[in-house]
């Protein structure tokens, strides 16, 4: 804090000097020199712009934060959509390997292969009626 209080006493000598010495204008304008040697701060034109400006500040910090977390979750978005994509290629061979291993001559062969006497009956099933 008591940076701050320097740098506010030196802005003041400096208005003081600037006073005793005439160099003021009644109207002060906005100038790079102004800017660098702080005398812009004290101001009334620019005090009274001095909430609005806080107010842009805030906003441009939240604009900056929103960008940063909509990045994050389009490049996560991305990452799901190639994962959900392994995962149902995955499933489209998993599913056709069950078909083929649950044909019906897939299963008669795996039978006769483990030496069961198992059979196919052939004879259709019978359907009963109520």
């Amino acid at each position: 804090m008591s940076l701050l209080g320097n740098i506010k006493a030196d802005l003041d000598r400096k208005r003081e000097k600037d006073l005793v010495d005439g160099n003021e204008k009644p109207y002060e304008s906005f100038s790079l020199k102004s800017i660098v040697d702080g005398r812009i701060l004290i101001n009334k034109g620019f005090r009274k712009f001095l909430p609005l400006i806080i107010i842009l500040f805030i906003l441009s910090l939240v604009y900056i934060n929103n960008r940063f977390r909509y990045e994050a979750l389009v490049k996560e978005n991305n990452e799901l959509k190639e994962v959900k994509l392994d995962l149902q290629t995955t499933e489209l061979i998993k599913i056709c390997q069950y078909k083929k291993v649950s044909s019906r001559s897939a299963v008669a062969q795996r039978l006769r292969e483990l030496g069961s006497n198992l059979e196919e009956p052939q004879t259709p099933p019978i359907v009963i009626e109520d």
